[in-house]
């Protein structure tokens, strides 16, 4: 009897992030094989999901070209091994990883079903007549064209993270057309602008295709759903439209309850630390998997022995910014106090931060400030300054609308205003009123 297959990437993950889907994998599908295609994962993390997934897993190098569409190349990594193994397996699923469970086995599901290729669609259609979210719109438009976007407007969003399951026949057809040279683009979103593409357009010759919906499909892809409807779970399940349990849950984190259902069953409930894992992000995942566990006074000691004196993390910032989020959301006590400002000073010496991360960054010190956390105020100036900069480069590539979002935040952290602050108001205040005179005389 033929094994089935499931196939996910992961490019800088986490243990954390990884360990609800391979634990619900191993849970509840049997007679499957996972293959993980990894890029810049830590020797923790391989360590641990080896130990999870045992003879299940397969480890696969993620192939990637430098400066080119992550979100397309991981479904040309899944095509190659397809191409070599697909005959091997009875069905194949395609998904993600970072926020993705199974609560049961999704090929049982789909057993009697032949020649088909299932996908998954969202609650709200393109237009975002639901919850007024126009993403999927702009990402036809930039792909294919904004007369293409008109044509499916009404349409339901197909989800390219729910990815798709299917025999293997229909599921290498599906990727020679998905990646064939008429559809190749770096440009962003493209999957999910493709996925709807090719199934309103009926440009996929599949006998049998199957929408998995939010009422009574066994992919539910939550991302709309839980800004439209109530959450119902049963038994630590959760439900979909209908009531019924469906087999793959996928954006469960958009919601803070179901993120604590799931780390209440898929996370180890006393994690040991591992000392043969000597570098720096294998340490700090370490420190989250002991902060999960609540045991926050070895948290502490953990980060404390391994970076106290360290003075460049700026490799680690996306973990950094993680770790102190997790921190900052437990009850607050004098050796959680030692880590958030231990994590605050190796953020200092940190010198490139993209949008996400300021983003992630300004909420925590919101909600610290609220909660009465502690919060170094060497670090708070270091990063109004590191907003102010942004600011100033918004002026200076004549972007004056992107300044004040930047300078809002500044504003926001209440820190002194000072002559190069109203200096660079002034500049975008100008920038503006001549805007505004030349939209008039034309």
């Amino acid at each position: 009897m033929k094994k089935n297959l499931v196939m996910g990437s992961a490019s800088g993950y986490d243990w954390d992030t990884l360990e609800p889907f391979i634990t619900s994998f191993v849970m509840n599908v049997k007679n499957a094989e996972l293959v993980l295609f990894l890029k810049d994962v830590s020797d923790f993390t391989i360590d641990r999901l080896k130990r999870c997934g045992k003879d299940a897993l397969k480890i696969e190098p993620f192939e990637h070209r430098e400066l080119k569409n992550i979100g397309i190349d991981r479904f040309k990594n899944f095509k190659r091994y397809i191409d070599l193994h697909g005959d091997e397996y009875e069905q194949i699923f395609i998904t993600d990883t970072r926020d993705v469970i199974f609560q049961k086995d999704i090929f049982e599901c789909f057993k009697d079903c032949k020649n088909f290729l299932g996908y998954s669609t969202e609650a709200d259609d393109i237009r975002g007549s639901k919850t007024g979210n126009r993403l999927n719109y702009n990402w036809i438009a930039d792909s294919f064209g904004k007369e293409e976007a008109d044509n499916l407007l009404d349409k339901k969003i197909v989800c390219a993270g729910g990815a798709v399951i299917g025999t293997p026949r229909e599921v290498k057809i599906f990727l020679e057309i998905f990646l064939s040279k008429n559809f190749s683009s770096e440009k962003f979103a493209f999957d999910q602008a493709a996925f709807n593409y090719l199934v309103w357009n009926n440009l996929l010759p599949i006998e049998n295709l199957i929408e998995n919906d939010i009422e009574s499909g066994e992919i539910f892809s939550m991302a709309t759903f839980v800004f439209l409807y109530p959450i119902n779970i049963r038994g630590g399940k959760i439900l979909r439209g209908d009531g019924g349990i469906p087999a793959v849950v996928h954006q469960y984190d958009r919601h803070q309850e179901l993120v604590k259902i799931v780390d209440g069953i898929y996370r180890a409930k006393d994690f040991q630390v591992e000392e043969h894992f000597t570098d720096t992000q294998s340490a700090i995942e370490q420190v989250i998997s002991l902060l999960r566990v609540n045991k926050t006074g070895a948290a502490t000691r953990l980060f404390l022995r391994n970076f106290l004196g360290k003075t460049d993390f700026n490799s680690y910032k996306g973990i950094l910014i993680k770790l102190w989020d997790i921190s900052s959301k437990k009850p607050l006590s004098q050796t959680l106090e030692l880590l958030e400002l231990a994590v605050q000073d190796a953020l200092k010496s940190v010198h490139v931060l993209s949008n996400i991360d300021l983003s992630a960054i300004y909420s925590i010190l919101k909600r610290a400030e609220q909660n009465g956390r502690p919060i170094d105020a060497d670090f708070k100036i270091y990063f109004a300054n590191f907003l102010l900069i942004i600011a100033e480069q918004c002026l200076k590539s004549n972007q004056p609308d992107r300044y004040f979002e930047f300078i809002n935040l500044f504003k926001g952290l209440g820190v002194p205003l000072d002559e190069k602050f109203y200096r660079l108001e002034a500049e975008a205040n100008r920038i503006l009123n001549r805007r505004k005179l030349f939209e008039q005389e034309n």
